[in-house]
């Protein structure tokens, strides 16, 4: 399904440490002798010492957990990798975090700060019994501070033994630096270690101790300290414990680990996932089995060392990675310090799988709603389907519900959408807007898809729609069609109909519902010199306050083209037939006509050096269409193309079969470019055309007047590449009649990296519009940039539409705020909303989606989805 929302992977790289210290279990035999036994859950050992071999006074053996270690059964002996002991290349040394020194024949606790409470019991033991034991952590306030000194002290001693900093890259270009690093797998890869004292205190029970490093392919690991029982597979790592593969890096004060059973224990520990890259603490952390672990007091965020701006926390948290969920208990996220989101309870996914709960909640103000905001809430009902709920409080308006369910089949997607409004407190009565979509592929080549839309009034969509995703809709269109494209083969088939949400449009302004409409079009190239084909519709046309009718069209093609490298010649004939069916009228309608043209042109290039070569490329296009009365056929879906460059190489100049364009002309033209020798990169192109009519043109749509110049407006274009900060659109149409501008354009952009954007744009239409369209992004100081668009009519002496707003961002938040004013309708009614988003990386965004609307509104304005 569409809808994946993946989580950070905070807690479960450390099982992989599990299948790491499995192979320890060999070492080096020395004189003397113990014999350990468990009691109460607890190893008690004895042993003599030879005097030629005295153990290290300051490593003793120390015991497994207690709580965890107690009544296990014996597990059968495993064979293990082969263990290297001595010196071993290519570890780096660990640094030291503040070592604690256990002395051999005391009976220590750990206090409640990770540090060990110690006081000797008799006198020194040198060989007879001893005990050491481990208190169970007392618990701690949930709600603590961020991360203190000697945290980011251990981040930092962390950060050192990766191969490059995670955040240097991150914060630089917002791309992770140790995600593209191919994992070392361990399996089959020899077991590396290396201690300054190792001891085999029974047959399965092994001690190492003093700088202990272990490798084994990717997988790293420092301690201080290391017991292993080969019988049970129970390992205790004390002192400095740091384990790191693949940018995954963790550090804790001690670790009891079950490896026969996947679990694992370990207090007061720092992590660092690389590749995300992200960070945290937690003061417990309990792995239950493989893929089951709990976790206690938990921080966690994406902020580099030092800057604690956003950091979640969680009283308890359970990874389930057999489910791919993952829940906690009050959970608090905390923005610059300051407390201002709380949960009881909070779950999320691992994994691509999808899990129930809410989603990011929407706020916004505006003048038409007032205080608007939805929480939708996300139903996984099934790995194919879903449902969403999405409540929606306005203040000026009232409760909206809205309801979001789709689905995934075999050979389908879809949704189907809908909300209402019981009562509009404005307009006094209840509204809604119901949606369905779907597409099917039924096969390779055959499609079909249902697009329908529908609203309660014409208002809906302007005062209840969303001010930063709504474009400017006059109507709502719905259809529904199939599809079968092979090879030079299409056939299509389709129905649809029209609604009118522009209150300032009459029903008789509604486009034609075709009821049905198909499509058949055949295409082939039979030799390089050869191509023919044909297009081909049938459609009937309704309209509840017009004429109705049924259409035939039909146009087969020939063309002979020939190309070279530096010129081409197409010739092409067509027949145009066209054929009306008009209920009530008793009478058909029907055209005839052929099409001719000739379109040709050359490609001719100069190296003037310097780095600078210039083309030419001129063009002639030749058309004839023989003049047919055609005032008596309806219009049921044409109109007249906008007059642009490349009309000047259009065969019709009517959209629609129901006019056809009588034509005897000419259109020449002529364009330049200017490209760089080494790069090919285009730095100006020139273009000028125009066309030249034999002839009056006499077929007109109702109202408009026969055309009797000879020669059209006269079109230019300018594009200008000075440099990689500065680009230059421009367009003209010259009325050589009235000899004065009739259209215009230029679009002017400033664009130094994504920091500093600007636009300037005109537009002109004579008599229609005179338009001034300004936008920017700009960087004010590190970290602040200021957005905003400007869109003004000088024709109307009125803004049509302004924001100004900024953007606030770090290593790893961001925040949008802007302030909207636009003019909603003809009637110049105006409406000013302002919209926030807070995105926190690589956790969640809260807010509007801002940075979408900035994307459509500023050009070059682009955003990491």
């Amino acid at each position: 399904m569409p809808r994946q929302r993946k989580g950070k992977p905070v807690f479960s790289f450390t099982s992989l440490a599990l299948g790491l210290l499995a192979s320890a279990v060999a070492a080096e035999e020395s004189a003397a002798e113990w014999n350990c036994r468990s009691v109460n859950g607890e190893w008690v050992c004895n042993g003599q010492t030879q005097a030629s071999s005295p153990p290290d006074p300051a490593k003793p053996p120390v015991p497994a957990d207690t709580t965890a270690g107690a009544g296990a059964p014996p597990a059968s002996p495993r064979k293990l990798p082969p263990l290297q002991v001595g010196k071993v290349g290519g570890v780096p040394p660990a640094p030291k975090i503040e070592p604690q020194q256990i002395p051999e024949g005391w009976t220590c606790e750990a206090d409640d700060r990770g540090g060990w409470r110690c006081k000797l019991v008799g006198v020194e033991p040198g060989g007879k019994p001893h005990l050491a034991k481990i208190q169970q952590e007392p618990s701690l306030p949930w709600l603590h501070p961020t991360f203190s000194a000697y945290d980011d002290h251990v981040f930092k001693t962390l950060v050192r033994l990766l191969p490059e900093d995670p955040w240097q890259r991150y914060c630089a270009t917002g791309r992770a630096a140790l995600g593209d690093r191919p994992p070392i797998r361990p399996e089959g890869q020899p077991l590396d270690l290396e201690a300054d004292y190792s001891r085999s205190l029974t047959e399965d029970l092994v001690y190492f101790s003093g700088n202990v490093k272990v490798r084994r392919g990717g997988q790293h690991l420092w301690t201080d300290a290391l017991l292993y029982d080969g019988e049970t597979g129970i390992v205790n790592a004390w002192g400095n414990v740091i384990y790191e593969e693949n940018g995954y890096i963790f550090a804790s004060d001690n670790a009891w680990l079950d490896l026969e059973r996947g679990r694992a224990r370990m207090n007061h520990t720092h992590f660092i996932l690389g590749p995300v890259p992200a960070r945290g603490t937690t003061a417990r952390s309990r792995f239950e089995s493989e893929t089951l672990s709990r976790h206690h007091q938990v921080a966690y965020t994406t902020c580099p060392i030092g800057n604690d701006d956003w950091v979640v926390h969680a009283r308890d948290l359970k990874i389930n990675r057999e489910t791919g969920k993952a829940s906690g208990h009050h959970v608090w996220l905390e923005f610059m310090r300051v407390p201002f989101l709380y949960s009881p309870y909070f779950s999320y996914t691992i994994d691509d799988r999808r899990i129930s709960g809410f989603l990011t909640p929407r706020i916004g103000i505006s003048n038409a709603r007032g205080f608007d905001a939805a929480l939708p809430y996300y139903f996984n009902l099934a790995p194919n389907y879903d449902l969403t709920l999405i409540p929606r409080v306005m203040s000026k308006r009232g409760f909206l519900g809205g309801l979001e369910f789709r689905y995934l089949l075999r050979h389908s997607r879809g949704r189907l959408a809908g909300e209402i409004l019981p009562y509009d407190s404005v307009r006094k009565k209840i509204r809604g807007e119901v949606a369905f979509y779907n597409q099917t592929r039924f096969t390779p080549h055959w499609t079909a898809l249902a697009d329908l839309r529908y609203v309660s009034d014409k208002h809906y969509i302007n005062e209840l729609g969303d001010n930063l995703s709504i474009a400017s809709s006059r109507q709502l269109h719905s259809q529904i069609k199939t599809e079968y494209r092979q090879g030079d083969w299409y056939f299509m088939t389709r129905a649809d109909n029209w609604q009118t949400v522009d209150p300032n449009l009459s029903s008789r302004d509604k486009p034609y519902r075709r009821l049905p409409q198909m499509v058949f079009n055949y295409d082939h190239a039979f030799a390089p010199w050869l191509r023919s084909g044909w297009q081909s519709e049938f459609v009937f046309f309704q309209h509840d306050d017009r004429s109705n009718g049924h259409r035939l069209h039909l146009r087969p093609r020939v063309q002979l083209p020939w190309r070279h490298a530096a010129a081409f010649a197409i010739p092409s004939l067509a027949f145009d037939y066209t054929r009306y069916w008009l209920p009530g009228k008793g009478r058909s309608l029907s055209r005839a006509l052929p099409v001719a043209s000739l379109n040709t042109g050359l490609f001719l290039e100069k190296n003037w050096g310097r780095n600078l070569i210039q083309t030419l490329e001129p063009r002639l296009f030749y058309l004839y269409i023989p003049f047919d009365d055609q005032d008596d056929i309806p219009v049921f879906d044409t109109s007249r193309y906008d007059f642009n460059f490349s009309q000047l190489f259009r065969e019709n100049r009517f959209s629609g079969a129901d006019r056809l364009g009588d034509a005897n002309q000419i259109s020449y033209a002529l364009t330049s470019r200017f490209l760089t020798a080494d790069e090919g990169a285009e730095r100006l192109r020139l273009s000028a055309g125009q066309i030249y009519y034999f002839r009056d043109r006499r077929v007109t749509l109702p109202g408009e007047a026969v055309e009797t110049r000879n020669t059209s407006n006269i079109i230019g274009e300018l594009d200008l590449f000075p440099n990689r900060l500065f680009s230059l659109r421009s367009g003209i149409q010259w009325d050589p009649y009235d000899n004065q501008m009739d259209r215009g354009e230029a679009m002017l952009q400033y664009k130094d990296s994504d920091d500093y954007i600007a636009n300037l744009s005109y537009r002109f239409r004579r008599d229609r519009l005179k338009i001034v369209d300004g936008s920017f992004r700009w960087l004010l100081f590190q970290g602040l940039h200021a957005v905003g668009r400007w869109q003004y009519s000088l024709r109307d002496a009125i803004t049509l539409e302004s924001f100004l707003g900024v953007e606030a961002e770090s290593c790893c938040w961001r925040v949008r705020v802007i302030g909207r004013r636009f003019v909603r309708d003809v009637n110049r009614t105006t409406e000013t909303a302002v919209f926030a988003q807070l995105e926190l990386k690589g956790l969640i965004s809260l807010g509007k989606h801002v940075d979408r609307f900035l994307q459509r509104n500023i050009r070059g304005y682009g955003f990491e989805d």
